[in-house]
């Protein structure tokens, strides 16, 4: 069972679209990049099945001590004599919880009794993972750590049933103690969902508890929760994105 740890990760809450860039003076620079991957063997190889060799770093931190991650970096030029590879100048990184999904018949009661609000404001499928960004409350000069679980069924018809729960241990807004400041927490998360859809096609349904909208939908009441759900056709490609909203899905 793994926690994640209660501090403010600041990350960017929009994917770069991979942007080609032409210039007479430096034609050496392909594009700008922001991608989420592994690292194997101390190389950072992406969902898409491009390694990445970092030959200039802008950074603080070192890539090659972390499992998952979402980079950002410029991708230089072809790495000579190899395919599918890539010199790179790394920009910046940020930690992806890498984290089995739970059956339903082996939940704890910890791990599926809890359904505390938590926002997600990205979600996308890639390299065999559900990936997301969340986000959710943590007190100020608290220790607490929040439980994530994705938590999975399959009904009586096929269809995959994926519960997203969390456990924040009375750390939400609405139980706040007067006075107490509270921020936003969160970060990247990815569960390998192909660990238990074994076929190339598989209905999938997902749900969470959420904050309701305001009213015109430009916020959240943070008072008040609702069920959320969203549920697409999966397919077994090797690289497949399924919609993704910088809102929360409802």
């Amino acid at each position: 069972m793994i926690n994640i740890r209660k501090s403010i990760i600041y990350v960017i809450s929009a994917l770069f679209a991979l942007a080609a860039v032409s210039c007479q003076s430096d034609d050496t620079l392909y594009y700008n990049n922001m991608t989420m991957g592994n690292i194997v063997d101390g190389r950072f190889v992406s969902d898409q099945g491009n390694t990445f060799n970092i030959v200039d770093q802008l950074c603080g931190g070192k890539l090659e001590t972390e499992k998952r991650a979402m980079v950002i970096c410029d991708v230089l030029n072809e790495t000579a004599g190899a395919e599918n590879e890539y010199d790179v100048r790394l920009r910046d990184f940020y930690s992806v919880l890498d984290k089995d999904a739970v059956p339903f018949e082996n939940a704890t009661e910890g791990e599926i009794a809890v359904q505390d609000p938590i926002t997600v404001e990205q979600l996308w499928y890639s390299g065999g993972y559900l990936n997301m960004l969340i986000r959710f409350h943590i007190l100020s000069g608290s220790e607490t750590k929040h439980l994530i679980n994705l938590v999975y069924s399959k009904d009586a018809e096929g269809k995959y049933i994926l519960n997203l729960r969390h456990n924040a241990y009375n750390e939400v807004y609405a139980e706040k103690p007067e006075g107490t400041m509270i921020f936003n927490g969160g970060g990247y998360v990815s569960f390998p969902i192909t660990k238990f859809i074994k076929e190339d096609e598989a209905r999938v349904f997902l749900k969470w508890t959420g904050y309701e909208t305001t009213e015109g939908g430009y916020g959240y009441d943070f008072n008040r929760n609702k069920d959320y759900s969203f549920e697409y056709e999966w397919k077994r490609t090797g690289f497949e994105q399924v919609p993704n909203k910088t809102t929360q899905l409802y």
